[in-house]
């Protein structure tokens, strides 16, 4: 992996900076970063704004990593963008990633973006995102011992890359933190750059039955419902709304409770706690299956908590190479627990991404090798049709699992 700046600076200025758009936050961290952005750009669509959003990984294919108002853009104009990339690429040999951020600004300069939200591919000093002089808002979400073989092998040094996307006068929303280190790291890097920052407290439940939940921020003390599930929503949607209310204090956009409740209990984003029903494997029913692309111990820990019951959990598994196998497995599963190993499909336009073989799984905890999703699905329900199935490891394995479902 060749992160760095200099390519994407080169390449922006021969497409005539296309990253210079009227509106811009920026989002980094480790668990949250797309919730926090879909929140965000429901909110800001509900209020009659035109908005970008770029997301890393995509998920079913590279295309639905950019939307604009909350649609992936067509394949014909993907396709046209990408290519036309690619020629002005030609001499500067911009990394495939670049030039997808390359093209998403494009997309957003020429579709008159009002608002361009940005998801942070990798870390965020040496990110091919971190290209704003001033974004209006930057955001770090939770912090989590991930991709330590690139950020280092510490909480202070993945912070301290993440915080690089701060920039001087710009203010940073933090979410809070569970390692004590992420959060001191955080703020003296805030310090350090000059940015204006304020740490955001977790919205409280109103009502947890309805997903109802309160938060206070600058001022404004507003009640909304969320439908994303997890306990751990209530911090990503304090993160978002916060940032929101402190836009609005700063002049950016005018706040409605209205589009603030509207915006917050339309927003989706598929792979997260995303409960499956009535769907089918060609003539077979599907029974209810729960699906997280939960990859790190800490996404594990909160997935493990959200299906915390006495009775038996099947896990459908599949594992990007590099993750900590025998820590995600011995988080997730008890005892009395089912494993189902899978590999999930090569992502398009990312060879760096490898799928663990399920015997090496199995190798780590005893279970049942697949060599195919399919087949995996196949067994549960023939095997454990009345049982609680949860389907995680990686979205690359979720939207294996969307494209199954959904091609029937």
């Amino acid at each position: 992996m060749d992160l760095g700046l200099e390519r994407i600076h080169r390449l922006l200025e021969a497409l005539n900076h296309p990253e210079k758009l009227p509106h811009i936050v920026h989002v980094a961290g480790t668990n949250g970063k797309g919730s926090t952005c879909a929140y965000i750009s429901s909110v800001l669509l509900a209020s009659r704004q035109t908005v970008g959003r770029f997301n890393s990984p995509h998920l079913l294919e590279p295309r639905d990593s950019i939307q604009v108002n909350g649609q992936p853009v067509s394949q014909d104009l993907y396709d046209r963008t990408c290519q036309h990339v690619a020629t002005v690429n030609a001499t500067i040999q911009a990394t495939s990633f670049e030039q997808l951020v390359a093209a998403a600004l494009c997309i957003f300069r020429d579709a008159c973006v009002t608002w361009a939200v940005i998801e942070v591919g990798l870390g965020g000093t040496l990110d091919a995102t971190n290209v704003f002089a001033c974004p209006d808002m930057t955001i770090i979400t939770a912090l989590a011992m991930d991709h330590a073989a690139v950020l280092g092998n510490t909480m202070q040094s993945i912070a301290a890359a993440k915080a690089g996307i701060m920039k001087r006068d710009c203010p940073a929303v933090l979410a809070p933190q569970e390692e004590p280190d992420a959060l001191s790291t955080l703020q003296a890097e805030a310090q350090r750059h000059g940015a204006l920052h304020v740490v955001a407290t977790p919205a409280s439940w109103v009502d947890p039955r309805t997903r109802t939940c309160r938060v206070h921020a600058f001022g404004r003390d507003i009640e909304f419902i969320i439908a994303l599930h997890g306990d751990y929503q209530r911090e990503n949607a304090a993160v978002a709304v916060t940032a929101l209310a402190w836009l609005a204090e700063r002049g950016r956009w005018t706040w409605t409770d209205e589009a603030v409740q509207q915006g917050m209990a339309a927003t989706r984003w598929p792979g997260r706690l995303d409960w499956v029903e009535g769907a089918r494997l060609g003539t077979l029913a599907l029974p209810p299956l729960l699906v997280d692309g939960a990859h790190n111990p800490q996404a594990a820990r909160a997935l493990r908590k959200y299906v915390d019951r006495p009775e038996r959990v099947v896990w459908i598994l599949g594992v990007t190479a590099g993750k900590d196998i025998a820590d995600m497995l011995a988080t997730l599963l008890k005892p009395n627990d089912v494993l189902l190993a899978v590999p999930f499909s090569q992502p398009e336009g990312m060879p760096w991404i490898q799928s663990v073989p399920p015997s090496d799984i199995v190798q780590v905890r005893q279970g049942h090798a697949f060599d195919r999703l399919h087949t995996a699905l196949e067994y549960a329900i023939k095997h454990h049709g009345q049982d609680y199935i949860v389907l995680c490891g990686s979205l690359y394995l979720a939207a294996d699992f969307y494209r199954i479902v959904t091609s029937q």
